[in-house]
């Protein structure tokens, strides 16, 4: 990246609310950075990395059809890649293999201006530079997704909220309880004293 050179980004993940959240975010965290396109699932990430040559990817783990790790097998070194995902074990093993980060979600500020201080770090030092090769880590997750995934029961993980005009995304685990107010659901969570 040189200087008066804005760095580039893709966002791939299959829920369109966490996709419009981490570009808000990224928004306020790098407002240089331009998210060129955004994809809704693996084949749609590598057809969109082949169209706009983003020098970041951010990847949600699942999704339909290719996954993000198949889509960041097909991506290669080509670009930085960030794993976006909600399985929390697997980030060891992201930072050991070189990944420049991994987000589990939902995620905080604080740990977006992380990744966000870490990419802007490896694209200023080495611009011509291919990416961290994860062809390692992809084959160790790919393993492990193989084994989980009969385990791995589908239930809600979050909950979409209205939050004055916003819309937050509250973990299920964070919710105390939920009371009916006329045709409303008001969430009572943890985070909500934050």
């Amino acid at each position: 990246m040189t200087a008066g050179t804005a760095a580039t980004a893709l966002i791939a993940d299959d829920e369109p609310l966490l996709r419009e959240h981490l570009a808000a975010h990224l928004a306020r965290a790098w407002p240089e950075l331009q998210v060129l396109a955004q994809a809704r699932n693996g084949r749609e990430a590598v057809a969109l990395f082949e169209q706009h040559r983003p020098q970041v990817v951010f990847l949600d783990v699942h999704m339909p059809g290719v996954d993000g790790i198949e889509a960041a097998r097909q991506i290669g070194r080509r670009a930085h890649l960030v794993f976006v995902t909600a399985y929390e074990q697997y980030a060891v093993q992201a930072f050991e293999q070189g990944a420049v980060d991994y987000l589990v979600k939902p995620f905080n500020e604080a740990r977006l201006a992380d990744t966000v201080q870490r990419l802007r770090e490896r694209l200023q030092r080495q611009p011509d530079q291919p990416a961290p090769d994860v062809a390692p880590l992809l084959d160790r997750l790919a393993a492990a997704l193989q084994q989980r995934a009969p385990a791995v029961p589908r239930w809600l993980q979050w909950i979409k909220a209205s939050v004055g005009s916003t819309v937050r995304l509250i973990p299920v685990d964070e919710v105390q309880y939920l009371r009916s107010d006329e045709k409303y659901t008001l969430v009572a969570w943890q985070g909500a004293m934050r």
